[in-house]
């Protein structure tokens, strides 16, 4: 038995169905030991435990949860153990910016919905790669897979994610490119940790005012007559929570905020996240002004 299979598994996801599905197919793929939250509070929890029982889970986490976003949980995951596997599911495209940047700030994988079996097949094969990538067939087929399963990458973080030397990288890059299965691109400046120079860092989001990390995206409305600024999943029945009298004439009685965030902490209500990093190589923790930026060369999977 491998590692990974010996490994526990969360699935936080509030899809029966979706939960059901991974659990069957990791079950055949060899992992029994799986745990399944369907909200990111009991997930965050449910982590906590595993941690402190000196154990660190491969996380499959649903990017849009009711109670939580994707960014909140995975800082809070990735503030615990920095070294944790975090497999975003999502309806979203990979070219938007936005899974972009997920996996940029921490996310091991991406894997689209409606979620196809076989990608989690690779996802888990690659895991098992990594874990002899000292051999060298081994470092090759995880270069070709880090590189497949990303929009871009560059050569430092290749470097960085398999251990190996510049040279050694270069040679199975050198080959992917004579068999054109991937290009280089221009070059890429990435943020990188000013103790280690790591460049697998990830972005922490925290509420401005608490500085926690528990908190959700939210449409804010706002009543004119009294003053009130809470979550329209205060306004029941379209009355104001606070004078209790019904909002009528939308930009006359009330405004509405969209894409703003509410702190499940300290009940802070706003439109900018506080944003530092993490690298997940040493824990050290840092702002974006007291970072290295390093500049390598780029490559894109040939599609």
């Amino acid at each position: 038995m491998s590692a990974i299979e010996e490994k526990d598994v969360l699935i936080v996801e509030d899809s029966p169905a979706v939960g059901i599905l991974l659990r069957e197919f990791l079950n055949k793929l060899g992992l029994k030991k799986i745990h399944h939250c369907q909200n990111g509070k009991t997930g965050i929890e449910s982590f906590k435990e595993l941690v402190e029982s000196n154990k660190v889970p491969l996380v499959f986490l649903d990017y849009n949860l009711p109670d939580m976003t994707g960014y909140s949980i995975m800082t809070q995951m990735l503030t615990m153990r920095p070294d944790v596997k975090i497999i975003i599911e999502t309806a979203r495209e990979k070219t938007e910016d936005s899974i972009k940047d997920v996996i940029a700030q921490g996310a091991y994988q991406y894997i689209p919905k409606p979620i196809r079996l076989e990608k989690i097949k690779e996802i888990i094969e690659t895991l098992k790669i990594e874990e002899t990538q000292s051999v060298d067939e081994g470092t090759s087929e995880l270069v070709e897979k880090l590189l497949s399963n990303s929009t871009q990458i560059s050569l430092l973080r290749i470097q960085q994610q398999t251990g190996k030397e510049e040279q050694e990288v270069m040679q199975i890059v050198k080959k992917l490119a004579a068999d054109k299965k991937i290009l280089q691109i221009d070059d890429i400046k990435e943020v990188a940790c000013p103790r280690c120079s790591s460049v697998r860092v990830a972005q922490t989001f925290h509420c401005p005012k608490c500085r926690g990390t528990n908190f959700k995206q939210d449409k804010i409305i706002e009543h004119y007559k009294c003053g009130n600024v809470t979550s329209s999943a205060t306004y029941t029945d379209d009355k104001c929570p606070k004078c209790h009298e019904l909002i009528k004439v939308f930009g006359v009685d009330y405004r509405v905020q969209e894409n703003m965030y509410s702190c499940n902490g300290c009940d802070e209500i706003f439109a900018e996240i506080l944003l530092e990093y993490l690298c997940l190589r040493c824990n050290d923790k840092f702002k974006l002004d007291h970072a290295k930026l390093l500049t390598s060369k780029g490559y894109s999977w040939a599609r």
